[in-house]
């Protein structure tokens, strides 16, 4: 069997809802250098880039699985595999084409790819000399988007996945080898291309549309706004695609410090909701009944000993509590009761009684997936800012960098700035907090503020911090039916095999 079959999706263009405007012919059909001259249909498909990347990211896969098994997001119900990775202990990710909840893995790669392909239709076009706007006004917003999203799109993959494809407009689908490739030189691709994309928005002046019809839902973007949009990404996969402990703090931290000084300084920055095509799977599943947080998450600065001695119970004798915390983020002390509209926290609420205690899930699938709180920070999920970039993501990043270099006092300076702003607690001193409290608060920190952002920012950062439950796969195989097209041999990662564990580096026993 052919190589070449193992893209088969990228010979197709997935017919998307009608109001994104995607219904063009297929390029790499007979007549392909025709149709690439057609600059309107070339134009709609690489504007698809973003949303390709935020269908096979944000939405049903991988966001439940991925969370679940990063003890971020618990989730006990089947759906989309969220029981199957919260589970302990953790096995190995079934990597079979029969397996009940394949696309976990499968849908973020072929959407992927599928993005990929429009960018390569576009940068082929303009490489053939086919003019965007008049006299080609509008050819440098054209490749500066196409370059964007090759770089966004393969940095998903490298941070996801232990190799993957590089595909750009230089692949002949008819010669090419297309091997996959480890993880690291598919991210050095993705920094690549970023870099070239922000060289050609730095050199000229363009809009990226907005509004309801735009290229990111809601969102104009100057080519300034996407700068900072490269920036933020570069600092993100620079630090986050590491695989160890020692990986992570190996990283460029001098770098990821600054394109995090370059990037989103807003608040909160991303596309527009709209219920229907732009939404977020997490944020929407933060209804009473599916997601919890885990206790890892919030209960770092309980005072009722709840957190303590949940920590020191074995994992399978594990129950809910409600914590006594002075962060406003988590709740209201001085309520009198944690339910109501005055305890509640501004990010997380605490549950109504499902039966099971505060939490809705059956305790023989495991009492640990159960927790007394569910992330509302993001509610009403239909309406509004999606949070794909942060300033506390950039805040926290440096301040992990100079944790690296001993600067404590500097570290905990950007530490203060939501700890205080948001969760209105009392700062930590700089001059009077180890290096083992300015980690912990850290670590809380990031978990605070960046639930319920991008897909897989816990997992990817606890792996980067030893903090996986050991077992968890590290990273994601190739998908099955894909190996098939390659006639390689079926792997998988997670349990006793490419698990957080042993020479892999440290893990959390639960």
């Amino acid at each position: 069997m052919s190589k070449l079959r193992l893209l088969p999706l990228l010979a197709l263009l997935a017919v998307l809802p009608a109001c994104l405007d995607l219904e063009v012919e297929n390029f790499n059909a007979p007549g392909a250098d025709q149709a690439l001259a057609n600059p309107a249909d070339v134009e709609t498909l690489v504007q698809s880039g973003f949303y390709r990347a935020w269908n096979g990211w944000q939405k049903d896969n991988p966001t439940l699985m991925i969370t679940s098994a990063a003890n971020d997001a618990q989730v006990s119900w089947g759906n989309w595999g969220a029981q199957d990775a919260g589970t302990v202990p953790r096995s190995s990710y079934d990597n079979s084409t029969t397996y009940g909840y394949q696309a976990a893995i499968s849908a973020p790669w072929s959407n992927m790819y599928t993005g990929l392909s429009s960018m390569a239709d576009g940068m082929q076009a303009l490489n053939q000399g086919v003019n965007f706007g008049e006299g080609g006004a509008n050819n440098a917003r054209l490749e500066a988007w196409a370059r964007f999203n090759q770089g966004h799109i393969h940095g998903i993959l490298a941070m996801m996945y232990d190799q993957a494809i590089i595909f750009d407009e230089t692949i002949d689908l008819e010669t090419a080898d297309l091997t996959p490739v480890p993880y690291t030189e598919v991210m050095d691709a993705a920094l690549g291309y970023l870099s070239d994309a922000l060289a050609v928005a730095e050199q000229n002046t363009f809009v990226i549309p907005g509004g309801e019809d735009g290229w990111v839902h809601g969102r104009e973007l100057t080519n300034v706004d996407l700068q900072e949009w490269i920036h933020s990404l570069k600092a993100r996969f620079m630090a986050n695609v590491a695989r160890t402990p020692a990986e992570r703090q190996a990283a460029d931290w001098n770098q990821i410090a600054y394109h995090a000084d370059r990037g989103v300084q807003a608040e909160v920055d991303g596309p527009t909701s709209d219920a229907s095509i732009w939404w977020v799977h997490l944020v929407a599943r933060g209804f009473p009944s599916w997601t919890r947080t885990n206790y890892d998450i919030i209960g770092l600065h309980d005072e009722s000993g709840g957190y303590e001695n949940w920590i020191s119970t074995p994992w399978g004798d594990r129950t809910p509590f409600t914590l006594d915390t002075p962060d406003r983020r988590v709740m209201n002390p001085a309520a009198d009761d944690p339910q109501s509209v005055e305890g509640r926290g501004t990010y997380q609420h605490h549950s109504q009684s499902w039966g099971h205690g505060c939490s809705p899930f059956p305790p023989e699938r495991g009492t640990y997936f159960n927790s007394c709180y569910r992330n509302m920070r993001y509610h009403p999920w239909n309406d509004g800012v999606m949070a794909y970039f942060l300033r506390a993501e950039a805040d926290l990043l440096k301040a992990e960098g100079h944790l690296y270099d001993n600067n404590i006092p500097a570290a905990v300076e950007l530490i203060n700035r939501t700890r205080v702003e948001n969760g209105e607690m009392e700062p930590l001193d700089p001059n009077n907090t180890s290096m083992d409290e300015a980690w912990a608060n850290l670590i809380y920190e990031s978990g605070m503020e960046l639930q319920f952002s991008w897909t897989g920012q816990r997992h990817f950062n606890a792996r980067g911090w030893g903090h996986l439950v050991c077992g968890t796969p590290v990273h994601y195989p190739v998908p099955a039916g894909e190996l098939e097209l390659l006639e390689m041999p079926r792997y998988s990662f997670g349990g006793s095999v490419g698990g957080a564990a042993g020479d892999d580096g440290p893990c959390r026993d639960m």
